[in-house]
């Protein structure tokens, strides 16, 4: 499973892409794994390749079954976690730069085909149905762009796919807009801005007036802002943050429940053995030997 890991602003940080070849294919089994809130520049096209996925961005869900692709504007906020709870869900994800595409800053592939895309803030994500005539041809050059990764030297024929697939989009989000999305920026930056220093300092004593701080807001503002977006307060999402980083060290270190309980944030080990089995329906200690065993497995 390819490892998640963002920067101190949450931009998450790609494994593989770099600058000299800004683009990358990811398989991810979301099974036991959520992809906390994040966001980059890099575009996502991909599809579910068993079971059901869940993404989540600030104001809307969206399913995603087998057979059905995705695709993830730029900087879009999401989370992303298994659909089909007690199956196993895999997701394939084909994640590029605009660069990768339009060659340079403005030039006419980025000006007429990429930027009216990107810069559309009402779209997030558009789902793409199998069946649908645009769709199954994206879908298609998906799966064929997958396959062709195994090719050492694929990337002209990985940039002329991924183009055919780009203007195949583009024709899609025209043809069928599917579900547009308030652009809310004001809201969304606080957001951005209050999930950035929970994500930061989630191993430290944080209060809800820390969290409001950042955005310039009142606690009363900063808890409203929360559930209305995310359908929890501030100090919920914080715990649960860290109960997800727990299940991380868990699974790859050799520390102590205790001492884990402490490095995520948690000052006392029997709040957060209860805490865990509340989310979880299950101790630490069992979700340790769990996880290592299907991993072995």
């Amino acid at each position: 499973m390819r490892l998640f890991e963002t920067d101190e602003n949450q931009i998450e940080i790609i494994e593989g892409m770099t600058v000299e070849y800004p683009y990358c294919l990811h398989e991810r089994n979301l099974t036991d794994f959520v992809i906390p809130w994040h966001w980059h520049e890099e575009l996502e096209l991909g599809y579910i390749q068993e079971g059901i996925s869940k993404i989540v961005t600030v104001g809307a869900e969206y399913i995603v079954h087998q057979g059905d692709g995705f695709f993830i504007n730029s900087n879009v906020m999401n989370v992303k976690q298994n659909g089909l709870p007690g199956g196993k869900t895999v997701e394939i994800n084909h994640i590029f730069h605009p660069v990768f595409l339009s060659g340079h800053f403005k030039s006419r592939f980025e000006t007429k085909y990429l930027s009216p895309v990107i810069n559309d803030r009402q779209i997030e994500v558009h789902i793409l149905r199998k069946g649908h005539t645009i769709s199954d041809q994206i879908l298609h050059n998906l799966y064929r762009l997958k396959e062709l990764q195994r090719n050492p030297n694929a990337e002209f024929q990985t940039r002329n796919i991924l183009s055919d697939t780009w203007l195949l989009l583009v024709n899609e989000l025209r043809e069928n807009p599917g579900e547009r999305v308030p652009a809310g920026t004001e809201q969304k930056d606080r957001l951005r801005s209050m999930i950035t220093y929970i994500h930061r300092h989630y191993a430290e004593k944080i209060t809800l007036s820390e969290i409001a701080e950042v955005s310039g807001i009142s606690e009363r503002e900063a808890s409203r802002c929360f559930r209305k977006n995310l359908g929890h307060s501030p100090v919920e999402y914080l715990i649960g943050y860290r109960l997800g980083e727990s299940k991380k060290l868990l699974q790859k270190s050799d520390l102590t429940v205790a001492e884990i309980s402490q490095q995520c944030g948690f000052s006392d080990s029997a709040y957060y053995g209860k805490a865990f089995r509340k989310a979880y329906g299950m101790t630490p200690g069992v979700y340790r030997i769990q996880s290592r065993t299907n991993h072995t497995g």
